[in-house]
C-alpha cells in the first residue's frame, strides 16, 4: 500500500475512530488503529504477533480490525460498489430479450465439513452441510458481486435483507444518474432478474409463484 493510500484512509475513517484520552489511559491513534487493520488483513501474522509490535493487547487489535472493516464497509460501500458500464450491461440483457434488466441474481449451496455440534446450523433443505454462496452475473454471466457468511439453513430471502445491494439499490447508488425506460406506456424502473424465494421489491423481477395460466400473465413473463 502506497503512503498517500494510507494517509487517505486515516483521514476518511479519522472523525469516526478517534477517541478522548481518560485519566486512565491515553487513547490509541487512529492511524495506529488503521495500521493494525491492515497489518491483520494484509498478513497471516497472529494476534500476538501484532500486539508485541504495538503495545497492546489481543483483544484491542481485534476490536480496531472489526471497527475499521466496518466503517469502511459503510462508508466506501457507496463509492465502490456500482455498476460501471450500465449502457452495456442493459444492451445486453435486452439482447437476449430481458428488458431493462442489468443484473441476474442468484444463489448456490457449497458443500463444506461442518462440526457435529453445528451441523443441524449448516444442512440445508437438500439434506447436506453447506455455505449459501449469492452471487450476481451480468448478460455475459460474469460475476461481478459475490457475498456469503450465512450457514445453509438460512433462506435466500435472510440472506438477502442483510446484502448491501438493496441499500444501494434503493438509494440509487448502485447505478447512478440511470433514468427509468418507458415500456408500452408504463414508466419501468432498472430491475434484477431473482428466483421466487427473493421479496418483491419495485427493482428485483421475480416469476409468478403459481401455474402460469392467464394469457396476460403469460405474454408479461
Amino acid at each position: 500500500m502506497k503512503r498517500e493510500m494510507f494517509y487517505h484512509i486515516v483521514s476518511m475513517l479519522g472523525p469516526h475512530i478517534t477517541r478522548q484520552d481518560t485519566n486512565i489511559r491515553q487513547a490509541i491513534p487512529p492511524n495506529k488503529k488503521v495500521t493494525m487493520a491492515i497489518m491483520k488483513l494484509a498478513s497471516t501474522s497472529s494476534l500476538s504477533y501484532i500486539t508485541n509490535q504495538f503495545g497492546v493487547a489481543a483483544c484491542t487489535v481485534g476490536l480496531a480490525t472489526h471497527e475499521v472493516c466496518q466503517l469502511l464497509k459503510e462508508i466506501t460501500a457507496n463509492n465502490i460498489i456500482y455498476l460501471v458500464n450500465p449502457h452495456q450491461v442493459i444492451d445486453g440483457f435486452n439482447e437476449k430479450g430481458f428488458l431493462n434488466y442489468m443484473k441476474a441474481l442468484g444463489s448456490i449451496y457449497i458443500l463444506v465439513l461442518c462440526p457435529v455440534v453445528r451441523r443441524r446450523t449448516c444442512t440445508n433443505r437438500k439434506g447436506y452441510t453447506s455455505r449459501i454462496l449469492q452471487a450476481m452475473v451480468d448478460h455475459w454471466g460474469w460475476l461481478m458481486n459475490i457475498y456469503t457468511r450465512w450457514a445453509g439453513s438460512a433462506h435466500d430471502a435472510c440472506m438477502f435483507r442483510n446484502f448491501p445491494l438493496p441499500g444501494l439499490m434503493e438509494k440509487g447508488y448502485y447505478v447512478p444518474n440511470m433514468e427509468e425506460t418507458l415500456i408500452c406506456s408504463a414508466t419501468v424502473p432498472l430491475v434484477i432478474l431473482v428466483d421466487a424465494a427473493y421479496p418483491l421489491k419495485p427493482w428485483p423481477m421475480k416469476p409468478y409463484r403459481e401455474n402460469i395460466t392467464d394469457l396476460q400473465k403469460l405474454v408479461f413473463v
